[in-house]
């Protein structure tokens, strides 16, 4: 025998009798199985004063816990032979898994002297369980690994329901260990995939259960058509519902929500099977019609406050769970192998955006979404990706997401700076961002039966039943909700109470900071604001029109706001208005103003003094301002000894031609750019007509018909009786040769005679 031979190949032999025969049996067989009998669990006696019971199931917790000390304290082949062959031990296991405290058995409480036992036997399970999931322990003790897959599958050693109840019992404190656990156990065993996808359907069903235990009709084509008055109906349903099956309603959300979030928490490869069978709408969906209806009922029941503020905690835990559930099948699905980049990424994209696109009519389930995973965040990543992403797309996502936070979402005060991270709400409005806390769900899987409290989300949701001063948006940072807002809010609130008026539950809204889930509340529980009371609660809504635009109202100039602004400034001062130019009186004179005879002397010393009187009459002012008589009291250049032609020196002068001055001779036309040069290299120049003195500028059309005959006249006097025609016939009609022969000589030679008017411009 073998030692390295794996466990279901090993083989041992026995000897009967002394001198007979040898047996050989499997090492994996009944035949080694030891005759115990495994105790089931049961759940903790509700009453705990009552000793009886207490002692039963403290007694029978020591059986137990023997139990599994000898179990865990056999070899590797005995311990396998117990746990295919023994059907007791099964039902411990089973039983333990299903009945075990959860976080929502707040009212089974565990009796002191049993709780460490309890302790021992809920760490002693867990160990049995991962033995169960190791197909090796050493180098001598293993099985081979196909043979160990179909031993789980086929003995039912693991289900779908029990890897649930492991999840939401050991993940808190065993997380890591119980990831390595379960990814094992799909890994060598991938029929488990397929029924983790029949197991999502069952989840689906359980959805509809729910919503027609609440009396919420589905959308399901096998539904009958929802009738107008359904809502109401909803809710009186849950009303009348007695107490303790409304609290099986309550404990059971949050006990799916929990399963769900930590067993994706430990095995993320089953977010991809989720997503493949569309799991996230119908999630949404069913979050938006349950758990809004859960939360307002609860408020209309007659319970006890302990009780009530229970359920607060537990409906609290069922939406930080369920909204868990959907992130964490979108990060493994989409978001991470985008980030990764991997080869699927376009399609990761797509998907993504998909998604996001078909819960966009959830509104309250897209409002909690967003107060706790924003969508901007995920936005950031996608533009950083390298593939084409249709920005429009995600431009509609985010518009309509704020649409939905704005309607149902809940804020908080803001703290410190609000210019990070803030929010714009659709009518423009600033609105600060959530201080996001950390999420924490119930310690559930603690086996003393501690229960917790449900962890403190920072953001706060809508229709949150729990509310303190915190959580209330201040005045100075609610944007005024007008248009058709404000008629969705008005809408909201008289779908839940009718005879309201909507001109009061306008008023109600802008005292409570457009809240509506305060608004109901306070109405529900006839606790408004004194303000209110005295108000006619069938107060009609009065229609607000917008006063007349004007010409002045939308004028805009780039002198709006200044100091002479009397269209938008009433402090205009009318001393600085005035017509025209300031008077004599207005004017200070420089006697007025200050001692300036020094500077008198040095300007009469330099200049000499301009007489002030003059005339015949003597006292008569007749200087005037338009007039400027300095040059006729001083003769400037007169004693000057330079000579009179000093100016004309280096340039004659000349009468301009408007004044009547020698006409001037139009250089550029006095010769033909085409003529041909004389014999000696000189060209030859004719004499220009003078232009009449009473035409100042001439018509262009004569000028250029003068040209025209100049250069026949010469064309006409260098050649006699011969005319170089280059116009030819009209094109397409063929030219002659004459006329090709004239185009090449004036093309091979026209830059001779512009280079020759060239250098005669520079002459001149």
């Amino acid at each position: 025998m073998s030692e390295y031979l794996p466990l279901d190949k090993l083989k041992v032999t026995i000897e009967a009798k002394p001198g007979g025969r040898q047996d050989t049996f499997p090492a994996l067989h009944p035949r080694w199985v030891e005759k115990i009998q495994f105790v089931s669990y049961q759940a903790a006696p509700v009453d705990a004063s009552d000793r009886g019971p207490v002692e039963e199931w403290s007694e029978r917790l020591k059986f137990i816990e023997d139990d599994l000390h000898w179990l865990l304290q056999q070899p590797y082949d005995k311990f396998w032979c117990q746990v295919v062959f023994d059907e007791t031990l099964h039902k411990l296991l089973d039983t333990y898994l299903r009945y075990a405290p959860r976080s929502h058995d707040v009212i089974k409480t565990i009796p002191e002297q049993c709780r460490e036992r309890h302790d021992e036997i809920h760490r002693m399970v867990f160990m049995t369980c991962l033995r169960i999931a190791t197909y090796k322990e050493s180098k001598e003790h293993y099985i081979t690994p196909s043979v160990f897959g179909e031993i789980l599958y086929e003995n039912f050693l693991f289900d779908m329901p029990k890897l649930f109840d492991l999840c939401v019992l050991y993940a808190p404190e065993n997380g890591q260990l119980l990831s390595k656990m379960v990814g094992n156990i799909f890994t060598q065993q991938p029929k488990y995939n397929d029924d983790l996808e029949q197991t999502i359907h069952t989840v689906l069903q359980v959805f509809n259960g729910i919503l027609e235990k609440c009396g919420i009709r589905t959308d399901s084509p096998l539904s009958p058509p929802q009738k107008l008055a359904a809502s109401d109906m909803t809710k009186s349903h849950l009303v009348a519902m007695t107490t303790t099956d409304y609290q099986d309603v309550v404990f059971y959300l949050a006990d799916i929500g929990m399963t769900l979030s930590r067993f994706l928490e430990v095995y993320p490869n089953g977010c991809e099977i989720f997503h493949k069978v569309g799991f996230l709408h119908s999630l949404s969906s069913f979050y938006d019609l349950a758990l809004p209806e859960v939360v307002i009922s609860l408020k209309t029941k007659s319970l006890e406050q302990s009780l009530k503020k229970m359920l607060r905690l537990k409906i609290k835990e069922a939406k930080i769970s369920l909204l868990k559930t959907f992130r964490e099948i979108i990060i493994h699905s989409c978001l991470e192998p985008i980030i990764e980049k991997r080869d699927n990424m376009e399609h990761c994209v797509e998907d993504f955006l998909g998604s996001m696109s078909s819960i966009l009519n959830d509104r309250r389930f897209v409002a909690d979404y967003e107060s706790v995973y924003p969508f901007q965040d995920d936005a950031d990543i996608l533009t950083q990706v390298s593939c084409d992403v249709d920005k429009t797309r995600i431009q509609y996502i985010q518009d309509s997401v704020n649409i939905a936070f704005a309607t149902y979402g809940k804020r908080k005060a803001p703290k410190g700076a609000t210019n990070r991270g803030g929010r714009t709400s659709p009518d423009g409005a600033s609105v600060p961002q959530e201080d996001l806390g950390a999420m924490g769900g119930a310690s559930g899987g603690s086996a003393c039966g501690a229960t917790a409290e449900g962890g403190d989300m920072g953001g706060s949701f809508e229709n949150e039943l729990y509310q303190s001063e915190k959580y209330d948006l201040e005045g100075a940072c609610a944007p005024r909700v007008t248009g058709v807002e404000l008629d969705s809010l008005i809408t909201s609130v008289k779908d839940i109470l009718p005879d309201l008026g909507e001109g009061f539950i306008e008023l109600c809204l802008e005292e409570y900071n457009y809240d509506v889930e305060k608004v109901i509340h306070g109405l529900l529980e006839e606790k408004i604001l004194p303000s209110l009371q005295d108000v006619d609660r069938t107060l009609p809504r009065i229609a607000r029109t917008p006063p007349p635009k004007t010409v002045v109202s939308e004028r805009r100039n780039v002198f709006d706001y200044d100091e002479f602004d009397v269209f938008h400034r009433d402090d205009v001062s009318l001393e600085k208005i005035r017509k025209g130019k300031k008077g004599k009186s207005d004017m200070v004179s420089l006697d007025e103003q200050g001692d300036f005879s020094s500077i008198k002397a040095k300007i009469s010393e330099a200049y000499g003094l301009v007489a002030e009187e003059c005339g015949d009459i003597p006292g008569e002012d007749l200087y005037e301002d338009e007039y400027d008589d300095t040059y006729d009291t001083n003769n400037v250049g007169a004693d000057d000894a330079d000579s009179a032609d000093e100016l004309t020196t280096r340039r004659p002068f000349t009468v301009p031609r408007v004044l009547g001055g020698p006409p001037q001779i139009d250089r550029d036309s006095s010769k033909d750019k085409f003529q041909p040069q004389g014999e000696n290299g000189e060209e030859e120049e004719e004499e220009e007509t003078q232009t009449p003195r009473d035409k100042f500028v001439e018509d262009p059309a004569k000028i250029r018909e003068r040209a025209a005959e100049r250069a026949q006249s010469r064309a006409n006097r260098k050649n006699p009786g011969k005319v170089y025609e280059v116009k030819g016939n009209a094109k397409g009609q063929g030219q002659s040769a004459d006329v090709l022969r004239n185009r090449r000589w004036k093309e091979q030679h026209k830059g001779q005679n512009r280079r020759a008017q060239a250098e005669k411009k520079r002459r001149v």
